[in-house]
């Protein structure tokens, strides 16, 4: 590494959501750990757009993107913090600055690149994260005052330090440095937790503050939504997710907090009784209060108590499924397990084992653009039974625990086999925008709304958005 090169991980505002401090974008945080292991430093910068600012953005009907609109929070490695309106100037100090970006980022990510261009040629920017996958071309061959140095679709980690220790001169636009772990046994060192940022989060489990954290990249299963779906699952150690979960222990009690939980945010947090064994004693050695997880309905009809106990006797209150759909015709072009058969009545027995146990299901639902009055129909009867459901517990503040429902429309990213699908027609009466754009690509945001990609559905949007509010108007007070 040159000597005093200074470098600078960039996490976008997220400018869709109600509250941009809820979860953790971890991917920087891995990568500043990653450095720091190898002895070199890095500062993060966390640009969000104020509620204020957001609602009157909206409300002009002006959603446009600008810079100058958001607030910057810098955190520097050496625990200065320094929170200030955007200020370009701010880049002028480092020699490389790169990016996760997520799809619903990009236009933010490219306006960003552009001023950097323009103003700092001689930075070194790097995009990384989903949209540098599954956009790739696209990123590749954007106009040169918007385009990146490097372009890093797979994992970030070796490359980062590559970049950083000069293994590549960057003298063309727009490389591309690939590289993919076999095995995440590799990494040995959790993402970084800055008590400056993580005191802003604020997210409960149960009646109880909680950070977020993951136990493996990919999945193993096929749901034609989901980008990871064309993924192998690759999960991180036991000894890495041990010192994650006691980095995050050691985050809460700074902030003087005596109860605290954790979220494992992938979709195979619990898949076996053994799994689930061995991360509910990690649980429980490093004293967390209650924690929550994902797990599919196959998965809780299959195994129910034995996988569930471990969790429920550790403090486990709360799982997530994503249950999708009541309608079997949804279910079944869904694909969700590699090509075997799931049927919507696991949706509802899997319900009844958890909440049976004392623990709440958060179901998360979604709105497909080929779907009918009937499917809607099976769908909101779903959630009118999961919403209605008796939970066997308290939560850690003595209030019954209560289901809670989630119902977002369905966007097809282009990683998924939808957007293909959709793409070649083979599914009639959907048609996608042929114009891109960004802001419509997310699934929750203002008032739960999700984005709109579409030209053409069976039913209108509006049919859709009224059914998505009768949903979401079923979601508890708390949960």
């Amino acid at each position: 590494m040159i000597k005093n090169q200074r470098i600078l991980f960039v996490k976008l505002a997220d400018r869709f959501l109600e509250n941009e401090f809820v979860f953790q974008q971890l991917g920087p945080h891995y990568l500043q750990a990653y450095l720091a292991q190898h002895g070199i430093p890095s500062d993060l910068l966390v640009l969000f757009e104020h509620e204020l600012k957001r609602k009157a953005r909206l409300s002009g009907k002006r959603e446009v993107s600008d810079l100058c609109q958001l607030t910057m929070l810098l955190i520097e490695g050496t625990g200065r913090v320094i929170e200030q309106p955007f200020n370009s100037s701010v880049f002028s100090d480092y020699n490389i600055v790169a990016f996760s970006v997520m799809t619903p980022q990009a236009e933010d990510a490219y306006l960003l690149s552009t001023l950097l261009n323009q103003e700092f040629p001689n930075v070194v920017t790097v995009i990384g994260g989903s949209h540098a996958r599954y956009y790739l071309n696209e990123v590749v061959n954007l106009p040169a005052e918007m385009s990146f140095d490097f372009i890093v679709p797979q994992d970030g980690w070796k490359p980062i330090l590559e970049i950083v220790t000069n293994s590549f001169n960057p003298k063309e636009k727009a490389q591309v440095l690939s590289h993919k772990f076999t095995s995440l046994s590799e990494i040995t060192t959790p993402p970084t937790r800055p008590v400056p940022l993580m005191q802003r989060y604020n997210f409960e489990i149960a009646g109880v503050k909680a950070f977020h954290t993951i136990t493996a990249l990919g999945c193993p299963f096929s749901c034609n939504f989901c980008e990871a779906s064309s993924e192998n699952l690759r999960k991180f150690s036991y000894e890495m997710i041990s010192k994650d979960l006691q980095e995050i222990a050691k985050c809460h009690m700074e902030l003087g907090r005596s109860k605290y939980g954790v979220m494992f945010f992938d979709d195979v947090g619990l898949m076996n009784p053994d799994q689930v064994e061995k991360i509910s004693q990690l649980i429980k050695v490093n004293g967390f209060t209650t924690w929550r997880a994902f797990t599919h309905a196959y998965l809780v009809n299959k195994y129910k108590e034995s996988i569930l106990k471990p969790f429920h006797s550790t403090g486990g209150r709360r799982i997530g499924m994503g249950l999708e759909t009541g309608s079997q015709k949804s279910l079944d072009l869904i694909n969700k397990r590699n090509g075997k058969k799931q049927y919507v009545r696991e949706h509802y027995e899997a319900v009844k084992i958890a909440n049976a146990l004392g623990i709440a299901v958060d179901a998360f639902t979604m709105i497909f653009p080929w779907e009918d009055e009937v499917d809607l129909e099976q769908t909101t009867k779903m959630i009118q039974f999961i919403a209605e459901n008796p939970v066997a517990g308290l939560d850690e503040q003595g209030r019954p625990l209560k289901n809670s429902v989630d119902s977002v429309m369905m966007t097809p990213y282009q990683g998924t086999v939808f957007h293909k699908m959709f793409s070649l027609g083979e599914i009639k009466g959907v048609k996608l925008k042929k114009k891109l754009n960004y802001t419509n690509y997310f699934y929750k945001g203002l008032s739960g709304k999700s984005g709109w990609p579409y030209e053409e559905t069976v039913l209108s949007r509006e049919r859709y958005e009224k059914e998505q509010n009768l949903r979401n108007a079923m979601r508890p007070a708390y949960r």
